[in-house]
């Protein structure tokens, strides 16, 4: 049996926010052009490593990986629609700190996630006629396994 990735228990965590529609879909690494759903989009996130005292190069023990939440959502030149859309965001971010005080986070397989918090505040990256890409970027810290 394969083993659950990370990216998916991110996802199944984040699908227990309130703010989150059961009605929408949530993808991973791909969002279509129609609204409204949920992506979740691993980005690139450096390794840091340090040196043993045999001079061995060896991941440090706290590391951290990115991803970015976004959604397509209805856009427009109403105002009331995009303020509503930002609404959103603040519901989710406030949900994902409540959860990082409470300490319940997702598992991932490398190891113990000790944070994680939004790092980058809710913009619209790819606008459209009636529609448009909102997202954040997240940043989840952990501890590794030994």
């Amino acid at each position: 049996m394969p083993t659950i990735n990370n990216i998916e228990h991110l996802r199944a965590w984040l699908r227990r926010c309130p703010a989150l529609s059961r009605n929408n879909r949530f993808r991973v690494d791909y969002m279509a052009e129609e609204p409204i759903e949920y992506s979740l989009i691993s980005v690139p996130s450096s390794i840091v490593y340090r040196q043993n005292v045999l001079g061995e190069t060896i991941p440090r023990e706290n590391q951290k990986m990115s991803f970015i939440f976004a959604t397509r959502e209805y856009w427009s030149a109403d105002e009331r629609q995009n303020i509503q859309n930002y609404g959103f965001y603040q519901d989710v971010t406030a949900w994902m700190l409540e959860q990082n005080a409470q300490r319940i986070f997702p598992r991932i397989n490398e190891g113990i996630v000790t944070a994680i918090h939004p790092v980058l505040s809710t913009y619209v990256s790819s606008p459209g006629t009636d529609s448009a890409r909102y997202q954040i970027t997240i940043e989840l810290a952990y501890k590794m396994a030994i």
